[in-house]
């Protein structure tokens, strides 16, 4: 019962705060608002041909690669720091709640957020979807819903983290922008200086690139969900995301790394390592 307990005051919590329907309309913006606008389209240019729904659906995962995870983290950043500057932490770490009562308690929670949130954006986008874009395809929805759900789960991981290893809201505002930044550009970065410092002369190489070079890059979650998304709404090898995804193979390079099988592993990986390291840490917390 404590762990429902703490799930259920912290949800209350959230539907009462400022930051919560912010996080969960701007989701809802990226997904309903994108099918509404397209919607609005539609009914102004009757003389066109509705638009492609993987031209569509494509971008609104395109969009939510950039936002979701820092939206996810900036839901549950202050899930367990603001208890420390409240003061209430004693009242939640109090019997019979365990640490793990309320570290899960608040995961859980924060997760109902983001994925509430996501479902309701996606059930509307798929409607209008269904209903006049060309070419609608139930399964690829489907699994655009899944992968997307998975994704905000390694960041809603990464917040509750942070929030519960931070000793105030600005440690945690800090840690979660120091995160987004290093999966957004950082990672890149590394990638190529990998490169440079690889060959014997410090030259950085041409593609195709070395195996490591797309192992590391698809063990970037962000990098993993755009892969997910190409394979399901495929719109060949000239497509925006085929040139913007750094970590998309050349022909001649045929590894593992490369396959959505990876991806789906990476993703799956970081959303069951991240929020189990951090109760971990969590645990051997100085928190009273």
């Amino acid at each position: 019962m404590s762990l429902r307990t703490v799930v259920e005051d912290d949800l209350l919590r959230l539907r009462r705060s400022p930051l919560g329907w912010g996080v969960a309309l701007t989701v809802m913006a990226v997904t309903a608002g994108i099918g509404m606008i397209v919607l609005l389209f539609e009914i102004i240019d009757v003389s066109g041909d509705p638009a492609s729904f993987d031209n569509i659906m494509m971008t609104v995962g395109v969009l939510l690669s950039f936002l979701l995870p820092f939206l996810a983290m900036l839901g549950s950043y202050s899930a367990i720091v603001h208890e420390r500057d409240s003061g209430s932490i004693r009242f939640l770490l109090g019997l019979p709640n365990s640490r793990l009562d309320a570290y899960a308690g608040k995961y859980v929670s924060r997760t109902v957020l983001l994925s509430g949130s996501i479902l309701a954006g996606f059930v509307v986008l798929g409607a209008i979807g269904f209903a006049i874009l060309t070419e609608p395809d139930a399964s690829g929805w489907l699994l655009f819903l899944l992968a997307t759900a998975a994704f905000a789960l390694v960041f809603v991981g990464f917040g509750v983290a942070i929030s519960g290893l931070s000793n105030s809201l600005i440690g945690a505002t800090a840690g979660i922008i120091g995160t987004y930044v290093v999966f957004r550009g950082g990672w890149m970065i590394l990638q190529f200086a990998g490169l440079y410092l690889s060959p014997p002369q410090g030259e950085v190489t041409g593609p195709p690139y070395p195996d490591w070079f797309f192992f590391l890059g698809r063990a970037n979650p962000i990098n993993a969900y755009l892969k997910i998304l190409v394979e399901v709404f495929d719109r060949g090898q000239d497509s925006l995301v085929r040139q913007i995804l750094l970590t998309n193979p050349s022909p001649p390079v045929n590894t593992i790394a490369t396959e959505t099988s990876y991806a789906v592993f990476t993703t799956i990986g970081w959303m069951v390592v991240v929020p189990v390291v951090g109760y971990l840490l969590f645990r051997r917390q100085d928190l009273l």
